[in-house]
């Protein structure tokens, strides 16, 4: 039982934000210019202060201050068609479900400010990963998920260093904030065929699927991480950028709360099943960055990116019970590490109006061997256009669509309680933004 709420607890992580967003539960959501070319510019790209995320660097090339906010809307849909779900005994556990993944709203907000003839100061404040996903409480991966909300919050100061018109360098400190609260059902029928015995839980009437709790867990915690980026820029029409952000390894602390049905009360005399703290480890994964941006023509720039995250971090998620009747819940991942590419473009319509294009391929991290219900993860295609808007001096507005695709996955996956939830999913979502910038 504990497994299973644990594993729930974190890993159904995986399932939303990977659909609506970037590889696995990375949000790739931090301002609306890059986004509007699949962000293939995000190391060399300077439209906007947002370039002190994705790589601080750049912040070299921004004359005078500037800041800016914006916010992206992801609207999800996925879709399990269940083949043939059943539960320990063979019943079926239920049918087809739609509709799982939450609409999320991701606000992103940047500064760059010179500080000296050749010192730059940055301030950036984004969500690197979350989801947000909800099932029916019938559905038939009911006892491997239900609810499931993460947040992050990662402030991130940096400085950077103008060595000569060529080379710049920039590093910062990640300060980041996780919060999960997630939920997953309690067979307590096949619990008691697994501690009494059929016969007298039949007598008790407490069968599997009639006597049905609730696990949640809830946590939170602050850690720190680091990033270093530098760029290089031969001449006019090219640049090159590199960046590298580190993991932040959390271990939240929160509590596990058990709702159990009255007739099954009397599972609870071991100890188990009670409410207590806990504490869950989540690695969140490295990753390295390279692109470069071609000028090639007064009017028109290419951008390529390729990034290379390491899931490999998250071999295994584990969970510790203050509650002695409740050991440490370990629950496998085996993730490998994953990458993304990216390439768009810009074209300058007029001194007001630009307009941009991307597109991204963007590998899963899970493999097909654990890919399950609650992982159903799959490698991604994101169509991205968008366009700037500059009505008056140092002012500029900007507009982002994505298009993300997911293939059709098949999982099979048993459960704790030997239930067994097997089918096929798909998933797609549309990502808008919008953002405005001022420079001083």
């Amino acid at each position: 039982m504990i497994r299973l709420l644990t594993s729930t607890a974190l890993i159904s992580v995986v399932l939303g934000a990977g659909v609506a967003s970037a590889d696995s539960f990375a949000i790739n959501e931090y301002t609306s210019s890059d986004l509007g070319r699949a962000n293939s510019g995000r190391v060399v790209q300077t439209e906007d202060p947002a370039a002190a995320f994705g790589n601080p660097a750049l912040m070299t090339d921004f004359d005078g201050k500037a800041v800016s906010v914006g916010v992206s809307a992801i609207l999800g849909d996925a879709t399990y068609t269940d083949l043939g779900s059943t539960d320990a005994i063979g019943q079926p556990l239920g049918g087809d479900t739609s509709g799982i993944i939450e609409d999320a709203y991701v606000p992103y907000a940047h500064g760059v400010f010179p500080i000296a003839e050749k010192w730059w100061l940055g301030i950036s404040v984004t969500a690197p990963f979350g989801l947000a996903t909800a099932y029916e409480d019938d559905w038939s991966g009911r006892y491997q998920a239900i609810d499931s909300d993460l947040k992050t919050i990662n402030i991130n100061p940096s400085l950077a260093y103008k060595l000569n018109d060529q080379f710049s360098f920039g590093g910062g400190v990640s300060i980041q904030y996780v919060e999960a609260e997630l939920s997953s059902g309690i067979d307590f029928g096949t619990v008691c065929f697994s501690q009494v015995g059929p016969a007298q839980c039949s007598a008790l009437g407490v069968l599997p699927q009639t006597a049905d709790g609730r696990s949640t867990i809830e946590g939170e915690d602050w850690s720190i991480g680091w990033n270093l980026g530098m760029t290089y820029t031969p001449n006019n029409a090219w640049k090159f950028g590199f960046h590298y952000r580190s993991g932040v390894d959390h271990k939240l602390t929160g509590d596990a709360d058990f709702e159990v049905p009255a007739q099954a009360q009397f599972l609870t005399a071991t100890g188990a099943f009670m409410d207590t703290p806990a504490k869950a480890y989540l690695d969140l994964p490295a990753a390295w960055e390279i692109g470069a941006s071609w000028k090639v023509t007064p009017k028109a720039t290419i951008y390529a990116d390729a990034i290379w995250m390491e899931w490999s971090s998250l071999e295994e998620l584990r969970v510790q019970f203050t509650n002695n009747a409740q050991p440490d819940s370990v629950e496998p991942l085996r993730y490998e590490d994953a990458g993304r590419y990216s390439i768009g473009a810009d074209y300058d319509l007029t001194d007001s109006w630009t307009i941009r294009a991307g597109f991204a391929y963007d590998e899963t991290p899970v493999q097909p061997d654990h890919r399950s219900a609650r992982i159903p993860d799959h490698d991604r295609q994101i169509y991205a256009v968008g366009t700037s808007w500059t009505p008056v001096e140092n002012w500029t507005f900007d507009l982002a669509y994505n298009r993300i695709e997911i293939g059709e996955t098949t999982f099979d996956a048993t459960g704790r309680f030997n239930d067994r939830v097997y089918g096929d999913y798909t998933g797609e979502a549309d990502l808008i933004a919008i953002s405005a910038t001022k420079r001083f």
